[in-house]
């Protein structure tokens, strides 16, 4: 949540620090907001040890009998083509932003919220980005901002889905011919706010790992599936918004490698915070894998311009951190001078709501590799039909690259 990028400045209203809650036990929150009382609530979400490689290869193996559903283009390749791509959840969550700090009342930011979903066309844009990918056919893909979106009388009671970005996605990539299974899911919020027009809005907000259902030679098997949550959480106007990544164990034939997909914490402007935020998590990232024994491909949304441009909005050192631990940076790598932008395709969260084609100002969709070597890099996009709102699939660009584990 609040992966916007709104180019008002704030100054914060109200501001009450609320604490951090446990997350080394991996819990996952729901959190409710009325005009009268704040409520959350913890359920473990803990990950399961080991249960990946089982399923997931049971899975693969189950399409991969039938004849028909043999993919030659992947039969005996070693190679492992991976694609990252944030899909939009339907809206930057500005208005609640501007409502946090005290430029709207929360209700009426929640309506308009509500009707951006309506207006972004959240069924017809997962299409577009599933043609893409049914034409790459990346063995693995990454996907950050897969929202379910639910509405009720009141907060407690937000259990009616409306959007829900992952069935969508199952679904068409089904129906194209090129299907996809779930290898794991990382919830990094729940939470419900109040509206005047609507009794309430509820995001269940995720990143999640796809794996392709078809016949390939070496197999691609998953073990060790780990949903994690950073320990450091941006707290906003009271309401804490967490940020996390999964990891896995990707084997290819008698090699394997770590892969860690992430969605760090967004900058906000005018609210240095954020950015001191995302530079913990990215510190405890790169903690955390240094303890990895196997080669690492990162991937993700980082909300860090890793071209280093003092004009970006995501101008934060997190990009070149993580290069100074050792990491190469893919796209610069195979790219260089190239300075290949992924963010924005568009505007969201204007009034009146609409979605205005930009030209992308920065890369912060990212891949890098440590002890693995890779061997291409490309953009996705996503065009919609001429006049169609949004002009793309998301407002961000996707990355497709090859390895060689």
């Amino acid at each position: 949540m609040f992966r916007t990028k709104v180019t008002r400045t704030f100054t914060l209203a109200g501001f009450a620090p609320a604490g951090k809650p446990g997350y080394a036990s991996r819990q996952e929150r729901f959190c409710s907001i009325d005009q009268n009382r704040r409520e959350c609530r913890t359920r473990s979400t803990r990950p399961r040890q080991g249960t990946g490689l089982l399923w997931l290869a049971c899975a693969v193996a189950a399409i991969g009998t039938a004849p028909a559903q043999a993919q030659t283009a992947t039969s005996g390749s070693s190679t492992v083509k991976i694609m990252t791509q944030n899909i939009d959840e339907g809206t930057g969550e500005g208005y609640i932003v501007e409502a946090l700090f005290g430029q709207m009342p929360l209700p009426q930011a929640v309506d308009l919220t509500y009707a951006e979903l309506h207006a972004s066309h959240l069924q017809e844009r997962a299409r577009l980005i599933a043609g893409q990918i049914a034409t790459q056919k990346p063995d693995i893909v990454v996907l950050q901002e897969v929202a379910l979106w639910r509405i009720g009388p009141d907060t407690q009671h937000a259990s009616t889905p409306v959007y829900d970005q992952l069935k969508y996605f199952l679904a068409d990539l089904n129906s194209l011919g090129t299907p996809y299974v779930v290898a794991g899911i990382n919830t990094v919020d729940d939470i419900a706010l109040a509206g005047n027009q609507i009794g309430a809005l509820r995001l269940t907000e995720s990143n999640v790992l796809l794996a392709r259902a078809a016949y390939r030679w070496p197999p691609l098997i998953f073990s060790d599936v780990q949903s994690h949550i950073f320990s450091t959480v941006l707290d906003i106007g009271g309401l804490q918004v967490p940020s996390g990544w999964i990891s896995a164990v990707v084997h290819v034939g008698n090699q394997k490698f770590l892969l860690a997909a992430v969605h760090l914490e967004s900058t906000v402007p005018g609210y240095p915070p954020a950015t001191d935020v995302q530079v913990a998590q990215a510190k405890e990232l790169i903690r955390t894998l240094s303890n990895a024994t196997l080669p690492v491909v990162l991937c993700g949304d980082f909300n860090s311009d890793a071209n280093d441009n003092p004009a970006a909005p995501d101008f934060t050192p997190t990009a070149d951190m993580i290069q100074a631990a050792g990491y190469t940076e893919v796209w610069k790598l195979l790219h260089n001078g190239d300075t290949g932008d992924t963010w924005p395709l568009y505007e969201d969260d204007q009034i009146p709501i609409s979605f205005p084609a930009e030209t992308p100002v920065e890369r912060i969709d990212l891949f890098f590799t440590l002890g693995i070597s890779a061997l291409t890099a490309d953009q996705v996009i996503s065009p919609a039909p001429a006049g169609f709102s949004p002009p793309f699939g998301s407002d961000h660009v996707g990355v497709v690259a090859t390895f060689a584990p």
